[in-house]
């Protein structure tokens, strides 16, 4: 590595949280989307809305887990498990 940007990926809200495993980036945001970047070149994998029950909420905090899962904590004090391939 020599600092030099490799990708970028630029949203409308700030970022809340971030995690990755070895081939995508997942990015939270405080308006509730939840983002997957390929980690080679940064394009969109997939994007979604997070909701729990058809409220919308935030994560605060994001945590890859084993066998395919993402471990979400929300601004509402909930902890959720969620498939990566959303």
């Amino acid at each position: 590595m020599n600092g030099a940007v490799r990708w970028q990926y630029r949203t409308d809200h700030p970022a809340t949280a971030l995690d990755a495993d070895e081939d995508t980036v997942y990015v939270a945001c405080n308006s509730g989307a939840l983002t997957a970047l390929d980690a080679d070149n940064g394009s969109v994998r997939w994007h979604t809305g997070l909701e729990v029950g058809a409220a919308p909420t935030t994560a605060l905090s994001l945590a890859v887990a084993p066998q395919g899962h993402l471990l979400v904590g929300t601004v509402d004090g909930r902890i959720l498990e969620c498939s990566v391939r959303c």
